[in-house]
């Protein structure tokens, strides 16, 4: 049984990062690897807590993965916001994004506590994995562009800082494994960082046997299986539900071919439901572009694909519902708001 949803990558990479960093204990050990020994010494990982980090914009929030947990830094309060790019390409603009989302963050901070004068300290943290490694910027000096003696004046008055990079493309098996954390973080850093590659997948499971048995063993074993076994199918073409029994059933036994079966039957069901909803999206999609031909409404090509590539229904009707009365296509869309 083949199974390969191609167009669910992104959702499938942003679904495992949650589900295994979003886990304390699994946290605390890859921040501890990847921080600064100095300011790695300093936090108090007992008091590592996981906060809401839903506050970016609403047309931000889709193309990002994100997880933000507060700590006591030497008895002060700090934030580690921590960032999961796993586009294709390096973001040059990357630390102008991180700025805007930590003055977020500090915005929200002090809503929550009115009256204070000072803000936490914000570590933010980006692990990545494009292709070929991260070759952008990782510092706000780098996007200044200025001539070193003109960058030297007018430091103490700009933004500067530097963020903290975890590039899973340039790191080796054997450098993630040694990282003395939690198995399923080491496993989903290296699921992340090998699940693309289309022949070796189940080979490269068989070899990390030892950390799927020590992930199986533990009292959430199953779960977590599960949640590893989903991403394999959803982001490698070649990894079939008889590739994934061969190579994980003789190490973990029969159990483990239950978790793989049920993974396999709940995306099989998953992607008949997903067929069904981009069939009523293209028919909603086709009925707006009608709307707008019948109002003698001129679409450029681009938003043509914009309204046939989308497959939120709700965002469809409301389109369909402005498309009425709105005085063209931009205002029908809310473009230019």
């Amino acid at each position: 049984m083949r199974l390969a949803f191609s167009t669910a990558m992104p959702g499938a990479h942003d679904a495992l990062f949650h589900a295994i960093f979003s886990r304390v204990d699994v946290a605390a050990g890859q921040l501890r690897s990847v921080l600064p020994r100095d300011i790695a010494s300093r936090i108090d990982w007992s008091s590592l807590r996981l906060e809401d980090g839903h506050y970016v914009d609403e047309d931000l929030a889709s193309r990002q993965s994100d997880l933000l947990y507060s700590a006591s830094l030497q008895g002060h309060p700090a934030l580690l916001y921590v960032l999961f790019e796993h586009q294709s390409t390096c973001d040059p603009l990357m630390p102008f994004r991180l700025l805007r989302y930590t003055v977020r963050v500090a915005d929200r901070w002090l809503a929550e506590h009115q009256g204070s004068r000072t803000v936490p300290v914000i570590l933010p943290v980006v692990m990545a994995h494009a292709e070929g490694g991260w070759q952008a910027a990782t510092s706000m000096d780098a996007l200044y562009a200025l001539p070193d003696e003109l960058m030297r004046a007018v430091a103490p008055h700009v933004p500067r800082f530097r963020f903290v990079l975890d590039d899973l493309a340039v790191q080796n098996d054997e450098a993630l494994m040694a990282r003395a954390f939690h198995a399923l973080g080491v496993l989903g850093l290296l699921m992340l960082r090998h699940g693309r590659e289309t022949e070796d997948l189940p080979k490269l499971m068989v070899d990390w046997a030892a950390l799927f048995v020590s992930v199986w063993r533990a009292p959430d074993g199953p779960q977590a299986l599960a949640t590893l076994i989903r991403y394999a199918m959803l982001v490698n073409r070649a990894a079939t539900i008889q590739d994934l029994t061969r190579a994980l059933v003789p190490v973990l036994g029969q159990g483990a071919e239950a978790v793989i079966m049920t993974e396999g039957q709940r995306l099989i069901q998953q992607g008949r439901a997903e067929g069904e909803a981009k069939g009523e999206a293209r028919g909603r999609a086709s009925a707006l572009l009608a709307v707008f031909s019948a109002r003698g409404m001129v679409f450029s090509s681009e938003q043509r694909e914009r309204i046939l590539s989308c497959q939120d229904l709700a965002i469809l009707d409301r389109w369909i519902h402005r498309a009425a009365t709105a005085a063209s296509v931009d205002e029908s869309l809310g473009e230019g708001n």
